[in-house]
């Protein structure tokens, strides 16, 4: 496998695929020119502003991202890239009001509609956090569900630093009936280090870029490469 993380056949349209590394990743996004954008061959461009949403979402939420392909269930997956946030307040400062924001996520791949991410990297404010969750096998994921089990793992006691990128590692093991685990460094400092049940006994799949409810004001952009 490539794991150079080079970015070729780019497109920006919703729908449409380009590919990292040799691996396919499909646009989900509003379609705007400045939705998602290519600077380089080891970088995308992601920006939301409100209102912005894909041509599956409802309008309470805000989208700009690429979702890439199924990973089975139990399968051992390594992720690793930079993040970096680029100033939206005054004095160059970053601002989110939001109440829940995803900028990557291994979502699942089920069939249950209506779920949330088994691994998630998340904006608490201007605070990076790392968000697990889980279901016991047999058990229903839905939101809502007295089944589904949501575990904050980590939240940075620092806020994040505009114009810097982070570098994210991200070790696991989406099983819950055996064998899960999730690992997380940040800059080269491990952050998560869980073992225990982990999504919802199905596929995965990793989604990269900017996903939040609506309503906040601020426009967020932010750079992913490498």
């Amino acid at each position: 496998m490539d794991t150079t993380g080079t970015i070729t056949s780019f497109s920006a349209t919703p729908k449409t695929q380009f590919y990292i590394g040799g691996d396919s990743y499909s646009v989900q996004d509003a379609g705007q020119s400045y939705s998602l954008t290519n600077p380089d061959s080891q970088t995308l461009r992601f920006e939301i502003r409100p209102g912005d949403h894909a041509w599956f979402d409802s309008s309470s939420v805000d989208r700009s991202q690429i979702s890439g392909n199924y990973v089975p269930a139990g399968t051992p997956i390594n992720i690793s890239y930079q993040f970096m946030v680029e100033p939206n307040g005054a004095n160059g400062s970053f601002t989110n009001t939001a109440s829940w924001f995803c900028v990557g996520q291994l979502h699942d791949g089920g069939t249950v509609l209506g779920t949330s991410p088994p691994v998630a990297i998340q904006l608490a404010g201007d605070h990076l956090q790392v968000v697990a969750r889980y279901t016991l096998p047999g058990g229903n994921p839905s939101n809502g569900s007295s089944d589904l089990h949501m575990l904050t793992l980590w939240t940075d006691p620092n806020p994040i630093q505009t114009g810097q990128y982070n570098n994210i590692q991200i070790q696991t093991n989406v099983a819950n009936n055996g064998g899960g685990y999730l690992k997380v460094s940040v800059n080269g400092t491990q952050v998560v280090n869980y073992q225990g049940p982990l999504g919802y006994g199905s596929q995965s799949y990793w989604e990269e870029g900017l996903y939040r409810n609506a309503g906040p004001t601020q426009t967020v952009a932010a750079n992913f490469r490498n």
